[in-house]
């Protein structure tokens, strides 16, 4: 099977076009990947809003995973990375009627987000089903293999001096190997499944996990009073942007969570932590 990542330079591309293991994988991105163990991978240089060099590829292959993203608040970026792409991509799956596979990386709280970057993953969803095979992966955070995202977002936030935190929303992050896993046995699901784990963890205690273990002070819950004002505090001190805190504060639990239902022994974040190297 060939398989074609869209945007697959990023963290969730790299680690899964390995973990996927298709026959043959290609990654359209602006940037090759220069690290060690991705020669196997043929590059494609573009930019996902060149539609015109994009589109043609699509015919070369099984099955085309779509992780172009944007956090930006930026409108037009947004909708270019969230809407458009995913878009001419399924309208040309569609035009091809060769039953592709397409798979789009949405968020769990697709539905429930009321800022720009919801609303365009809610319109990049509608248009994957576009293709009539095809899977809209709702995603919760998820954290392990290269690069691991998770852990910078967190060394970012005590790099910039953040000793409050609400303690709300069940983040319920997956480890990529679960996620490839769980992509794997989901491979004849047509529609949308959700992605989260069942670790009820809020992102408070997901930073005082990983800073217990590197060293750093406790960080405190935001509660009462500062809890009704913390988000302005924090925009306004540029310690985060309203995106990543409506992200990490929204509740991610899904009881029909496919990750839930397929694998019996989740990787816990704890655990993972646990293992790593003291800092």
């Amino acid at each position: 099977m060939k398989a074609l990542f869209v945007g697959g330079n990023g963290y969730l591309g790299r680690n899964l076009m390995k973990r996927m293991a298709h026959e043959e994988t290609s990654y359209y991105s602006r940037h090759k990947i220069d690290q060690p163990g991705y020669e196997q991978f043929n590059w494609l240089e573009g930019d996902v809003g060149d539609h015109e060099k994009l589109v043609p590829l699509v015919k070369d292959y099984d099955i085309i995973y779509y992780m172009a993203n944007s956090y930006s608040q930026d409108e037009k970026e947004s909708f270019n990375a969230n809407v458009q792409g995913i878009k001419s991509i399924a309208n040309e799956v569609k035009r091809i009627d060769k039953n592709q596979r397409l798979i789009y990386f949405s968020t769990a709280n697709v539905h429930y987000g009321t800022n720009e970057y919801f609303r365009t993953r809610r319109t990049g969803e509608d248009n994957a089903t576009l293709a009539k095979n095809h899977l809209n992966v709702r995603l919760s955070f998820v954290f392990g293999g290269e690069g691991d995202n998770f852990l910078k977002i967190i060394e970012d936030l005590f790099a910039k001096g953040l000793d409050r935190f609400p303690k709300t929303g069940r983040l319920c992050p997956t480890h990529m190997d679960d996620l490839a896993e769980t992509l794997k046995k989901s491979d004849k699901t047509i529609g949308a499944i959700y992605t989260n784990s069942s670790s009820m963890i809020t992102f408070l205690d997901a930073m005082n996990i990983y800073g217990k273990k590197m060293g750093k002070p406790e960080v405190k819950e935001a509660a009462g009073f500062l809890s009704r004002n913390i988000e302005e505090k924090l925009i306004e001190e540029k310690k985060i942007d309203k995106v990543l805190f409506d992200r990490l504060v929204t509740d991610y639990y899904r009881e029909t969570s496919s990750v839930i239902r397929f694998i019996k022994n989740e990787k816990k974040f704890e655990d993972y932590i646990t293992a790593l190297p003291k800092a």
